[in-house]
């Protein structure tokens, strides 16, 4: 038998796939961040156009950003159509294209439709799609990228200091824009979704993606038989209908208490998803490309780990959140300039980058587990920084609560990424990042929400975060060993999911 491998470029191809793999990823990554409508640039001038313009109080900004960003809690659909139903043979950089000319149109046209309210969510509803479809695509190539090279931890890094980098800039500059015509920040948006457009069109040469172990490609010239065809369709097992009636259940529930009729709908939504998600999973269809759908979703599926590391994910989001509560606190009660805002959303990014570095460091010197409970436990620690929240203390608060944060996104994301089956590396991930986008949202409401319908007081919402971001902590030995209990760049045991 012959040493000589039978590709005589297998050391040099796979080189240079990860240069444009982490390229991308970066670009990709900082991109969908800065132009979003949350967290970054557009967050301080579209948060402050609805509480002084429309009079809005933190309920109705919180329910805002909560219908206008849900497509990110639906990746799940665009994790199918990355993965299974490529433009031109593409999984990943059509998506990419796609996304950012819809997404830089709808930034274009935000900045006509401030004078209504039903217009200007519809449209910022359509930019977000344009931003799920391009960031998915963007998470599939970090997924590819670190399961291919064995770069979990550092693509994770990667990708969180250039969205640190976005957090930075992103308030510094929304600080500044908030005082303008909402018109520059409209241009602004569309000049980022634009450059993204045009390095995935001639900066990005993508490679088709390697088949697993054992895996033969479909047979395109046989559209009626495909391998696999004659494998048993999935069957959802009595866990899967039990979690569903209790998603419709707190659905139903969430309807009819006054004042939730929001979140009602939110829950609602995302269990006709995942309805639709387990029907095209179970349906017989003769299409080629949807039964490779269909076996990406049976994966999925029968995937403990990855149910595992989403419930964890989600867990740790839900808890009731402080952002726009915070938002409110700085404006009104501690007089704080837009500007000032800005900076110190600025200072929590900065933050982000240095301990993004750190954790490409200590990420090949502990395992998993040992870095999510710490991780988890600091940020929870950190959170009650703000139970004596002044003006004199509030650029080391939001320094330390940003560095904690990005520990314990970075420890999750790694998580996510280990989780995600081979071969679904577009679905899988987007199925992380919904079930933690999800969270993130409903979190924000839920804590304007008890100070506005409950009263609490701010301080009594800062302990109970930190309180249920601590318990997360119990759910820790749950998560499978062979997943957390090894180090970066150490090999995966051979399991099954």
């Amino acid at each position: 038998m012959s040493a000589i491998p039978e590709r005589p470029d297998a050391v040099a191809a796979p080189a240079a796939r990860r240069r444009d793999y982490l390229l991308m990823v970066a670009i990709g990554a900082f991109a969908t961040t800065f132009a979003q409508q949350r967290s970054t640039f557009g967050n301080y001038p579209i948060l402050f156009l609805l509480k002084e313009r429309l009079h809005f109080g933190r309920e109705q900004v919180a329910e805002f950003f909560m219908w206008a960003t849900f497509a990110w809690s639906m990746k799940p659909l665009a994790g199918v159509l990355t993965d299974a139903f490529p433009i031109r043979g593409s999984r990943r950089r059509a998506y990419l294209m796609l996304g950012g000319v819809l997404g830089g149109s709808a930034w274009a046209l935000l900045g006509f439709v401030t004078g209504s309210y039903h217009l200007f969510l519809l449209v910022s509803i359509l930019l977000n799609v344009g931003l799920v479809l391009a960031s998915t695509a963007m998470g599939g190539l970090q997924v590819e990228a670190g399961q291919l090279f064995g770069l979990s931890g550092r693509i994770s890094s990667l990708r969180q200091v250039v969205v640190s980098i976005a957090l930075v800039a992103g308030p510094l500059l929304g600080g500044w824009l908030a005082k303008k015509a909402f018109g520059y920040t409209a241009g602004v948006g569309t000049l980022v979704m634009l450059a993204l457009v045009t390095f995935a069109r001639f900066g990005f040469k993508e490679t088709a993606p390697r088949a697993s172990p054992g895996e033969r490609a479909p047979d395109r010239r046989a559209p009626d038989r495909t391998p696999g065809d004659d494998a048993p369709r999935y069957r959802p097992s009595a866990a899967t209908w039990i979690g569903v009636g209790i998603l419709v259940a707190a659905a139903t529930g969430s309807v009819l208490v006054h004042g939730m009729l929001n979140v009602g709908l939110s829950l609602f939504a995302m269990a006709a998803v995942f309805l639709f998600v387990l029907a095209l999973a179970m349906t017989r269809v003769r299409n080629p490309v949807l039964r490779q759908a269909q076996r990406q979703l049976s994966q999925i599926l029968r995937s403990r780990a990855l149910w595992l590391a989403a419930g964890m994910l989600f867990l740790v989001y839900v808890v009731p959140g402080l952002n726009t509560a915070l938002t409110y606190r700085q404006s009104d009660e501690l007089h704080f300039s837009k500007e000032l805002i800005g900076r110190l959303a600025s200072v929590e990014g900065a933050a982000g980058i240095a301990f993004a570095l750190v954790y490409a460091l200590i990420c090949s010197r502990f395992n998993l587990r040992t870095l999510i409970i710490f991780s988890i436990a600091a940020n929870a620690a950190g959170t009650l920084l703000f139970l004596s929240y002044t003006a004199s203390d509030a650029y080391a608060v939001h320094a330390v609560t940003g560095a904690l944060s990005v520990l314990s996104e970075l420890s999750l994301m790694d998580l996510a990424v280990r989780s995600t089956p081979r071969g679904c590396e577009g679905l899988g991930f987007a199925l992380m990042m919904s079930v933690r986008n999800f969270g993130i949202a409903m979190s924000d409401v839920i804590g304007s929400k008890l100070m506005d319908q409950a009263h609490f007081s701010f301080t009594t919402l800062v302990l109970i975060n930190a309180g249920t971001t601590a318990a997360v902590l119990l759910f820790v030995p749950a998560l499978p060993s062979a997943l957390v209990l090894r180090k970066e760049g150490e090999q995966p045991a051979q399991t099954t999911t």
